[in-house]
């Protein structure tokens, strides 16, 4: 049995749901599965489209007023792509070389914030200390006095890195908000490729072929001809041989 897999696109995902009520119960529960994916097992068309073409098929699709020459293994393959499944998914977005650049100069503008905020709280309380020398205060007070001074500092320095910080945060988070937009943007037009966009891989597309086209068609172990015949139908023509028209 092959494992070869083919898109699900919405023509053939509309052409296969109405028959989930009315095909064999074996096959009804393998198409059931497929609607419910991206893909399909090409083994399963072939199995609905040797179904659609038996005595119960037929008479199951006139009831339903369906078309028996849309379920043929022509029809059915029109329009997909063959190994949805094996397209690469997106690549992750990365940060940007100035974005890397930026974020180590930030790094370094706060590290150096930091040690200049440490240098300011311990000059403020030299300073008052030294400064209070004169006035005839104990040692306790210009302690206290020197304690005071450097925690104002520190509170100073503080509210200012705090305000640094949170402006870098924000430009992070715009940043990466940005990426994620991206990595969206990408992932729905992978699902897309996977759903069977043909514009997305326009050498898998078959497409559908008006009266008096024809097309080889690779089957397997052998090549067929495909001619478009008059009343919507495909006319198969077997290697060898050649139609009535020729």
């Amino acid at each position: 049995m092959s494992s070869l897999k083919i898109s699900l696109p919405p023509h053939l995902r509309e052409a296969l749901e109405p028959l989930t009520d009315v095909l064999p119960p074996e096959l009804r529960a393998i198409v059931i599965e497929a609607l419910n994916s991206t893909e399909i097992k090409y083994d399963t068309l072939a199995d609905v489209s040797k179904w659609a073409f038996t005595e119960d098929g037929e008479n199951s699709l006139k009831k339903k007023s369906l078309n028996q020459r849309d379920y043929d293994r022509v029809s059915l393959l029109a329009g997909t792509i063959t190994g949805p499944s094996k397209l690469l998914p997106p690549l992750e977005p990365k940060p940007e070389p100035w974005e890397i650049a930026q974020d180590e100069k930030n790094t370094r503008r706060a590290i150096a914030a930091l040690v200049n905020g440490l240098f300011s709280v311990v000059g403020i309380g030299v300073a008052v200390w030294w400064a209070s020398k004169t006035t005839g205060w104990t040692d306790e007070t210009r302690i206290g006095l020197s304690i005071l001074g450097g925690l104002v500092t520190a509170i100073a320095e503080g509210g200012l890195f705090a305000i640094y910080y949170n402006r870098r945060e924000q430009a992070k988070d715009y940043r990466a908000k940005r990426r994620d937009k991206e990595k969206k943007r990408l992932e729905a037009r992978h699902l897309k490729r996977l759903q069977g966009d043909i514009t997305a891989a326009p050498e898998s597309y078959i497409p559908p072929m008006s009266n008096g086209d024809s097309k080889e068609v690779d089957s397997g172990p052998i090549r067929r001809r495909v001619v478009a015949v008059d009343g919507g139908g495909d006319e198969l023509v077997a290697p060898g041989k050649r139609g009535d028209d020729e």
